[in-house]
C-alpha cells in the first residue's frame, strides 16, 4: 500500500488527530487534576501516616488491576482499531465483546483474592509498617472495578469516540469522588483510611454504569449480531503490561516495604506531583494510540512518525514548563496542597522524579508504538529486563540515600527504559517517536493553513 497519503487523507488525518488531542488535551489534564485534587482532599481529611497508607493502597489497586486485566485494553484497542480502519465493524465487535467477557472473570478473581484472608496476610507480610492489611476487602473490590475502568474507555477509543472515552476514562469517577470528599471536608466529618476507600468504591461502581451503557450503544451500532469468540489474551502483551505496572509502582512499593510510615508519607506527595510532569505525554498517548494501530495496518509509517514527533514535541515543552514551576515553587506547592509543612521535605525527591518524567516525555509514544505495531514481544523483553534491574537499583538507592536515593534510581531507570524503547521502535517498526519541536511547528502551520482554506472555501 502506498505510504504517502493524498492531500484529502492528510487533512482527514490531521482533523482526527486534532479532535483526539482536543478531547484528551482538555479532558485528561482535567482528569488528572481531579485525581490529584482527590489526593489533596484525602491528605487534609486524614493524618499524614494514614495518607501514606492510602497512597500505597491505591498503588496496589492500580498494579493489581493491570495484572488482572490480562492486557485486554491494549489488545482490544489494537485489534478493534485495525478492524474498524479496514471497514470490518463486525470483527471489532467480536474483539470487544470477547475481551469484556474475559474481563468479568478476571475482575472477580482479582477481587476475591485481594479481599480474602490470604490478601490480608500478603499485605501484612509485604507492608508490615502500614495499615493496608486492615482494608484488604476494600482494596480487592476497588481493584476489580478498576479492571473495567481501564477497559471500557479503550473500547470507546477504538471507535474514535474521544469524548466518551475521556468522560468515562475515570473523569466522571474522579469528579464524583472530589465532590463527596469536599462535602466531607466542608462538614468537618471525621474520616479514616477505611472511610475514604469505601467512598472510592461506591463512586467507582456508580460511574461504571453510564460507561457500560455507552459501550453497549456503540456495539449495537455496528449492526452485527451474535458472537464469534476471539481469544483476547496475548501472553507477551499481558506480561508487558504487568511489567509496566510494576515498574511504574515499584518505588512506592519499595518505600512501603522498607521504609517507615514517615518515609512513605514523605515520598507519596512528590510521587503524585511528579506524575503531573508526564501528563502531557499521557494525554498525547490517549489520542494517538488508536491511530498508530490503524495507520500501521495501512503501512503509513511516515505519517506515524510525523504525527508522533510533532505531538511529543508539544508534550515535552509542556513537561519542561511544569518542571520549571516545581523548581521555583515546589516547596510552597507541597506545603500548600497537602496541608502541612511536613511535606516540604519531599522537594528534592520531586525534582529528581521530574527529570525522569521529562526524559520519558522526550522519548515520546515509544512504548505504545511497540504495542500497537505488533512488536509487543520486544516490548515484553525490555520490561522483563528492566524490572529486576529497576528493583535492584531502587533497593540499593534507598539503602544508600533514603528516599532521595530511591528517587535517583527511579529516574535513572525510567530514562534508560524509554530510551531503549525509542531505539527498538526505530529498528523494528521503521520510524522514530522522539520529540521534535520543528515537526510540532510544521504541524501547527499546516493545521492553520487547512483551517484557512476551509474558511475561504
Amino acid at each position: 500500500m502506498n505510504e504517502t497519503p493524498t492531500s484529502a487523507t492528510e487533512g482527514s488525518d490531521r482533523r482526527l488527530v486534532l479532535r483526539g488531542l482536543s478531547w484528551t488535551g482538555i479532558g485528561y489534564p482535567l482528569n488528572v487534576g481531579l485525581l490529584f485534587a482527590s489526593q489533596v482532599l484525602v491528605a487534609n481529611l486524614i493524618a499524614p501516616k494514614a495518607f501514606g497508607s492510602y497512597t500505597l493502597a491505591l498503588s496496589i489497586v492500580t498494579s493489581s488491576a493491570l495484572i488482572a486485566q490480562l492486557g485486554l485494553p491494549h489488545t482490544l484497542l489494537r485489534r478493534a482499531s485495525a478492524a474498524l480502519s479496514n471497514g470490518d465493524a463486525a470483527e471489532a465487535r467480536h474483539e470487544i465483546v470477547s475481551a469484556l467477557i474475559v474481563a468479568v472473570g478476571a475482575a472477580l478473581v482479582c477481587g476475591a483474592i485481594l479481599g480474602s484472608p490470604l490478601g490480608e496476610e500478603l499485605f501484612d507480610f509485604a507492608f508490615p509498617r502500614t495499615a493496608v492489611a486492615t482494608v484488604a476487602a476494600l482494596v480487592g473490590i476497588k481493584a476489580g472495578l478498576r479492571v473495567f475502568e481501564n477497559i471500557l474507555p479503550e473500547a470507546l477509543r477504538a471507535f474514535r469516540d474521544y469524548s466518551r472515552a475521556t468522560i468515562f476514562g475515570q473523569l466522571l469517577t474522579n469528579f464524583l469522588l472530589c465532590l463527596v470528599l469536599a462535602v466531607l471536608l466542608a462538614t468537618s466529618t471525621e474520616a479514616n483510611l477505611e472511610d475514604v476507600l469505601l467512598v472510592g468504591v461506591i463512586v467507582s461502581a456508580c460511574a461504571l454504569v453510564p460507561g457500560g451503557f455507552a459501550v453497549a450503544t456503540k456495539l449495537r451500532g455496528t449492526g452485527a449480531t451474535g458472537l464469534s469468540f476471539r481469544t483476547p489474551v496475548e501472553p507477551s502483551l499481558w506480561l508487558s503490561t504487568v511489567g509496566l505496572a510494576l515498574v511504574g509502582q515499584l518505588d512506592l512499593l519499595v518505600v512501603g516495604s522498607m521504609g517507615s510510615a514517615r518515609d512513605l508519607a514523605l515520598y507519596s506527595a512528590p510521587f503524585r506531583l511528579g506524575l503531573l510532569v508526564g501528563l502531557p505525554l499521557v494525554a498525547v498517548n490517549q489520542a494517538v494510540t488508536p491511530l498508530i494501530a490503524g495507520w500501521h495496518a495501512q503501512a503509513m509509517r511516515a505519517r506515524i512518525q510525523q504525527t508522533l514527533q510533532a505531538t511529543a514535541g508539544l508534550a515535552v515543552i509542556a513537561a519542561a514548563l511544569v518542571g520549571l514551576v516545581y523548581l521555583v515553587a515546589g516547596k510552597w506547592i507541597l506545603e500548600t496542597l497537602f496541608g502541612s509543612a511536613f511535606y516540604r521535605g519531599g522537594w528534592t525527591v520531586l525534582l529528581i522524579l521530574t527529570v525522569g518524567q521529562i526524559v520519558q516525555t522526550y522519548a515520546g509514544s515509544c512504548g505504545f508504538s511497540l504495542l500497537m505495531t505488533g512488536n509487543h514481544r520486544a516490548y515484553a523483553v525490555i520490561v522483563a529486563v528492566s524490572m529486576p534491574m529497576t528493583l535492584a537499583m531502587q533497593i540499593a538507592g534507598f539503602e544508600i540515600g533514603g528516599i532521595e536515593g530511591l528517587a535517583i534510581a527511579t529516574a535513572l531507570m525510567l530514562s534508560l527504559q524509554n530510551l531503549t524503547q525509542l531505539l527498538v521502535v526505530r529498528r523494528r517498526a521503521g520510524f522514530t517517536t522522539h520529540a521534535d519541536p520543528r515537526a510540532t511547528l510544521r504541524e501547527v502551520l499546516e493545521v492553520r493553513r487547512l483551517r484557512s482554506a476551509q474558511i475561504e472555501g
